[in-house]
């Protein structure tokens, strides 16, 4: 079994690449699929191997999805999350609607759902 994270899916986060002229979208499309890869390694890793947050937040860093910036200037650090941001709400859109469209019911029932299962959980 291979050590990589691909798991056959197209989503180029491959190592050692310059990332800089990547654009907002592609950074978002690839964060989302490092979410996703996030929560397999997760399942499949319960053993104390490598911890997929880690991983994860590594491979973010890498494809810039967060990025650290240092304004000496003004002596402010400002963190932007952006593509991250667009990556989660790529992954939630689209499991919302593949569960809206599984139940037969709309996108906003299953949102209602969700937040009612947050609450009990909090």
């Amino acid at each position: 079994m291979s050590d990589d994270h691909d798991h056959g899916h197209d989503h180029g986060h491959g190592h050692g690449h310059d990332h800089g002229d990547m654009s907002e979208d592609e950074r978002a499309r690839r964060a989302g699929h490092i979410i996703l890869d996030g929560v397999t390694a997760a399942d499949a890793d319960r053993d104390g191997g490598v911890d997929p947050m880690e991983l994860a937040f590594a491979q973010l860093l890498e494809i810039e999805a967060i990025e650290l910036l240092l304004d000496e200037e003004a002596d402010e650090i400002e963190l932007d999350i952006s593509p991250l941001m667009g990556g989660v709400m790529m992954v939630v859109n689209r499991l919302v609607t593949e569960l809206a469209q599984r139940d037969g019911v709309s996108p906003e029932a299953v949102v209602m759902s969700i937040r009612a299962g947050i609450d009990e959980s909090a």
